[in-house]
């Protein structure tokens, strides 16, 4: 058999293709990698140790009362080191982290026409559940005025009022409340 092509290499006799020379990562890159896997690993170590104990600089050391007075003459030579003290936990602090939840304002709430009409006048006792963001999710009436009509619109008043969420170790949470609302005709 002849080769038309006189020029033609034959496949056989083409050398196979050189893979390219493999090249390693730099010493450099795996420092770095290195680094910044003892970065991350510092930070989250330190982030989940406890806090150190609060210590007051300003307060005076305290002498022990058993101390001899040779004890206690050198206890005055050499320098104080301050102690940690541990506070309590005020009363003012726990108030502040917790709180019940509150009204915002006071508003009037509009006298519906048809008591109106009818002379209609009373109090109604609401009961509002409060979400978390201070909107009413729900009521409920506690005490009836004796008209229907003044107790659907007080039930409708309240859930448009906006309240301050009530506060449980310093994260609002939802809770109930019970607000009057008053329906009298000579404030109209």
């Amino acid at each position: 058999m002849s080769n038309p092509n006189p020029n033609a290499i034959p496949p056989s006799a083409t050398p196979p293709p050189e893979d390219a020379p493999r090249k390693g990562a730099s010493p450099l890159i795996w420092i770095l990698v290195l680094i910044a896997l003892i970065a991350f690993g510092w930070y989250f170590y330190n982030r989940q140790s406890a806090p150190e104990p609060v210590t007051d600089l300003n307060a005076p050391a305290a002498i022990s009362d058993a101390m001899t007075p040779s004890e206690s003459s050198s206890a005055e030579k050499m320098p104080a080191t301050p102690k940690p003290v541990r506070r309590a936990k005020t009363v003012a602090k726990v108030e502040a982290r917790s709180r019940e939840v509150a009204l915002i304002g006071q508003p009037k709430p509009s006298y519906p026409p048809d008591a109106y009409r009818a002379r209609e006048e009373g109090t109604v006792l609401v009961m509002a559940q409060v979400d978390a963001m201070g909107n009413v999710a729900d009521t409920e009436i506690v005490k009836r005025s004796g008209s229907r009509t003044l107790d659907r619109a007080a039930m409708n008043e309240v859930r448009q009022w906006k309240f301050t969420p009530a506060m449980k170790d310093g994260k609002a949470v939802a809770s109930n409340i019970q607000v009057p609302v008053d329906y009298k005709l000579d404030a109209q």
